[in-house]
């Protein structure tokens, strides 16, 4: 089998990578996917190598990396110089929404990505590598995601649910990002570029927390609040060690669209993906 028959799979433990496996099933393709864990389930066209990529680059030679993990691990993986020809990797689009949040440690972790994917960029370009960026709203499906899972762990707790604005938002099922990649495997060259990608369904925030609810078997009540409230009562909350995942910049985004037009994936590479369906 040609080098090019080989993707090399980074981040094959989390959901996107392990929808990428299901889709690569049956496909004449061999997946080198790599992990920290152990593999959960054996795939025939799947071999694993268990390695810390914080540790350094996997030594693997292959055509086509595809990467769902962090992206400096994909950097680092075409700064090593391994003959690859193709690269899929997923960013987000939280370089837009989050650039001027008011905490300060996501407005560092927003300049890193974004200087990294500028990097990733430049790397590709130098050793002539075909590079396609996915930079999609906000990720669910999995059951480990960060986003989605929260919210059910809050509406699983609570019957009166605290909400401080109707901003708009478009989920994107880890699935459907795994179905592009592998379509964009399959397209080369036409996928080149970088993609915005939203989800099928756009819907305010209180109705993504009832419909996340409804999905867990819940009625619950929402309770309009001020922002500042919602706010005052999370610091209170730090100080005694609770809702520590939680933060201010995420009441204040409760009010914010966080939605992108997709429209140039949707006619130029396939995008259709699927309503919200937690």
């Amino acid at each position: 089998m040609s080098e090019g028959a080989i993707i090399l799979l980074l981040g094959a433990s989390g959901a996107g990578g392990r929808y990428l496996l299901d889709r690569t099933a049956g496909q004449r393709v061999r997946v080198i996917a790599v992990s920290r864990r152990e593999p959960a389930r054996a795939f025939p066209h799947v071999t694993w190598l268990q390695h810390d990529l914080e540790r350094g680059p996997a030594d693997v030679r292959a055509g086509t990396l595809v990467s769902f993990g962090p992206l400096a691990h994909a950097l680092s993986q075409v700064e090593q110089g391994t003959g690859l020809g193709r690269v899929i990797a997923l960013s987000s689009a939280s370089t837009m929404f989050k650039k001027q949040s008011s905490d300060r440690a996501e407005r560092r972790q927003m300049d890193a990505l974004a200087r990294c994917e500028q990097a990733l960029a430049d790397a590709c370009r130098e050793r002539d590598i075909i590079m396609t960026l996915l930079k999609p709203t906000m990720i669910y499906g999995g059951g480990d995601d960060a986003n989605v899972s929260r919210l059910k762990g809050l509406v699983s707790r609570l019957a009166y649910v605290p909400v401080a604005g109707r901003g708009l938002r478009a989920p994107v099922h880890a699935d459907d990002l795994a179905r592009l990649a592998v379509e964009c495997v399959i397209s080369g060259p036409k996928s080149a570029g970088t993609w915005l990608l939203a989800g099928g369904e756009t819907l305010t925030y209180p109705d993504m927390l009832s419909r996340v609810a409804a999905s867990e078997g819940r009625n619950i009540r929402l309770l309009r609040l001020p922002a500042s409230i919602m706010k005052a009562g999370i610091r209170a909350a730090h100080l005694t060690g609770r809702l520590k995942d939680i933060t201010p910049a995420m009441i204040e985004r409760q009010a914010m669209d966080l939605v992108v037009d997709d429209t140039p994936a949707r006619e130029q590479l396939g995008w259709n993906p699927r309503p919200f369906r937690p």
